[in-house]
């Protein structure tokens, strides 16, 4: 008789001798701790996990939206999804020849692989799309990569068909939350959620760069943009997607589900990382806490670029672990890690880059640090460079819009040097930043919140406070310190660099859940150890199992509390956001309401709009300018020539070929008050000099007025 039919017939027997409640408490433990039952248990949740998400996407998809929304979401996923998994399949390629220079013989080689993947495919993007490369022969350059690292692939896998095992409690008790994060990815964007304003960055320059860019052919800074003069790695992913698809607009939902497979990505090596100490428990405990943590779900399912530096983080965290990392391979993969992540964002340089250098050398002789830290400073170098070229030729500062005293402010203005500089740095005291930190990390969306006019979500869930407890009680085990001490490293640096380098905002803290979601599932690993007796073992883990289900349906009841309960009106819709596709009585319904709608269906296609206090153009489908509020744009141009003659300032426009005006007066406020807009463009300047010389057209709900131009 087989082993394992043996092993399950004794676990019968045993079971038909015991009490209810203990056979719950095994069947539910057993998860964890029967590897008798592992080989089974993987094959039964790779099969029916995903025919569980799918149903609950279905439902999701359906809920305060419409009975179409489920086949939208299935086709979202079904169109969108294998363009974002053959980026990444390309970029697991690219990481095969990296490993074997740089981590050969790694036990995590898989994972090493991956994040170093994903940092070459995010730099070659940078590099090729600012040489125009990419569009080459139309996208024949895009797919070249693509084919190159697919091809890499395919041999890896021709040499070695191994299957890397998986954790069947964490795909089933991740359910709800990988349900919630691919249901949200498939939403039009611009529609969730309510505390990034409905993803407003992604609308602003992560999705709208990109469609720039493949208008211009190339990755370029444009003036009118300041986050072009960002590294944009992920954004150059984005571009990528972009030209092989076609056109940003229909690329959107694949640049979304990237993100969230980036998500997925990082919880996976996080695992890995707790399984390294704690072994399936650990690494169990690990993927659930992360996952199940809002934020990641909110920050995963928007195109934007947080789990691209939580992913090269944790890649970074699973690196140092090992001996291998005191060797030049080892430095130049932890100096490449760090610095792509830096592409990826920029405050990356204290939330991965500061963290991960710091645990380089405290795992590594003093007598090898001069050697170390020049291997990896210098391929971070060589990591950054296509954006550091790239700035430089364009405004002979290679870091604009840093360092403009020492290197040059490029196009900008003193004063736009001071606002932009002011606005990314809290003006407050110690304990103005002893508070932000109590109120935006530990205790954010619990209790009473500080400022009723921003939302306040717990989408920290208890992770903080989990986190510390966890350290707290695994620092009583001796096996289990040096973790704790690495985990608290990279833990303190990212909070002081938030507190005192940041303009302490929730969101940026963002890569915490990777240390985290570790420290918790460390607090795990010593809790289980304590745990002398097999049945308070089975009792614990029967515990931890049902707390992490009821974990992960957090960000699902957060989900659905979105947009007055219709959080899946808009699945697959942006065509209807943007008004293609409507007609009759819905179409004027819209157009009445949404300023994009109307202008993209009612204004003649040779009509050229300026938005004022509108940032968001990715929708627009009309002749569009718009400028960031850090930027200057036409209207500062023709303010300064004629600083008192309203009536100049729009015979000006209208000479440069302007035929509306879009003003968002609810923004404009918001810039005025803050300090970041142009000083001479307030909302009451803008409205008056508007109902002077040009002719209202129509006001929209939400209080942006429609100018057009005598």
């Amino acid at each position: 008789m087989p082993p394992i039919v043996d092993a399950a017939r004794r676990r019968q027997r045993h079971r038909s001798r015991q009490k209810p409640g203990m056979v719950l408490i095994e069947s539910l433990s057993s998860f964890l701790v029967d590897p008798a039952r592992a080989e089974t248990e993987a094959r039964l949740a790779m099969i029916g996990g995903p025919v569980v998400i799918l149903a609950i996407i279905g439902w999701l998809a359906g809920y305060g939206g419409s009975a179409a929304g489920a086949a939208e979401a299935v086709w979202v996923l079904l169109t969108s999804l294998p363009w974002a998994l053959g980026w990444l399949l390309a970029a697991v390629g690219l990481g095969w020849p990296l490993r074997s220079c740089l981590a050969d013989g790694h036990p995590d080689g898989l994972a090493i692989q991956v994040g170093l993947g994903v940092a070459a495919m995010m730099t070659l993007d940078a590099t090729l799309g600012s040489l125009g490369v990419l569009q080459w022969g139309g996208s024949l350059g895009a797919w070249a990569l693509i084919v190159i690292g697919l091809a890499l692939v395919m041999e890896q896998l021709r040499r070695s068909a191994r299957i890397a095992p998986v954790l069947p409690i964490v795909i089933w008790t991740a359910i709800p939350a990988v349900a919630v994060l691919l249901t949200a990815a498939c939403s039009a964007p611009g529609w969730l959620w309510s505390s990034e304003f409905g993803g407003y960055d992604a609308m602003s320059y992560h999705l709208q760069l990109p469609a720039e860019w493949q208008g211009l052919g190339r990755i370029v800074p444009l003036d009118h943009n300041v986050y072009s003069w960002l590294p944009s790695y992920v954004e150059a992913a984005y571009y990528h997607l972009d030209v092989l698809i076609g056109d940003g607009p229909s690329a959107v939902y694949a640049c979304q589900l990237l993100h969230a497979s980036l998500a997925v990505l990082t919880v996976a090596i996080a695992a890995r990382i707790a399984w390294r100490f704690g072994g399936t428990a650990a690494a169990a405990g690990a993927a659930i806490v992360l996952l199940g943590t809002p934020w990641t779900i909110v920050v995963g399912s928007l195109a934007y670029n947080e789990m691209a530096v939580a992913l090269l983080l944790a890649t970074g965290l699973l690196l140092v672990s090992h001996e291998s990392i005191d060797t030049p391979g080892g430095a130049a993969a932890m100096g490449m890690l760090a610095a792509a992540a830096c592409g990826a964002k920029l405050t990356s340089i204290g939330f991965a880059a500061a963290p991960l250098g710091i645990l380089l050398l405290a795992s590594t002789p003093p007598r090898r640090w001069p050697l170390l830290t020049t291997v990896a400073a210098t391929a971070g170098l060589a990591c950054l460079l296509p954006w550091l070229v790239r700035n430089l030729v364009h405004s002979g500062n290679p870091v604009f819009p840093f360092a403009t005293g020492l290197l040059g402010a490029a196009h900008w203005t003193p004063e736009q040097v001071a606002v932009w500089t002011g606005a990314h740095a809290a003006d407050t005291g110690v304990g103005g930043r002893i508070a932000a930190a109590w109120n935006q990390f530990f205790r954010y969306g619990l209790g009473s919140s500080p400022d009723p006019s921003e939302p306040w979500l717990p989408q920290w869930s208890l992770l903080p406070w989990l986190a510390v407890a966890g350290l707290a009680f695994s620092a009583t085990t001796p096996r289990l310190r040096r973790w704790v001490v690495r985990l608290g490293i990279v833990l303190v640096v990212q909070l002081l660099f938030w507190s005192l380098w940041t303009h302490l905002k929730s969101r940026f803290m963002v890569p915490a859940v990777v240390p985290g979601a570790v420290a918790v599932a460390l607090g795990i690993t010593a809790l289980r150890q304590r745990c002398r007796a097999a049945t308070t073992k089975r009792l614990v883990d029967a515990v931890l199992v049902s707390v992490a289900l009821l974990w992960c349906c957090l960000p699902g009841a957060i989900y659905l509390g979105e947009r007055e309960g219709a959080p899946s009106a808009m699945i697959g819709r942006a065509d209807m956001l943007a008004g293609d596709g409507l007609a009759g009585r819905m179409l004027v319904e819209a157009a009445e309401a949404s300023p994009t709608v109307y202008v993209n269906t009612m204004i003649d296609h040779g009509s050229r709009i300026l938005l004022i206090g509108d940032a968001t153009p990715l929708l627009y489908r009309r002749g569009i300018a718009y400028q960031t509020t850090w930027d200057r744009g036409p209207l500062s141009e023709v303010m300064r020539l004629n600083p008192d003659d309203p009536a100049a300032w729009l015979r000006a426009l209208r000479d440069l070929g302007f035929t509306h005006l879009l003003v968002d007066i609810e923004m404009l406020d918001l810039w005025e008050r803050e300090g970041w807009n142009d000083p001479l463009i307030t909302a009451a300047r803008v409205v008056e000099a508007a109902n002077g010389s040009a002719d209202l057209e129509r006001s929209f709900a939400g209080g942006e007025l429609l100018y057009k131009l005598r």
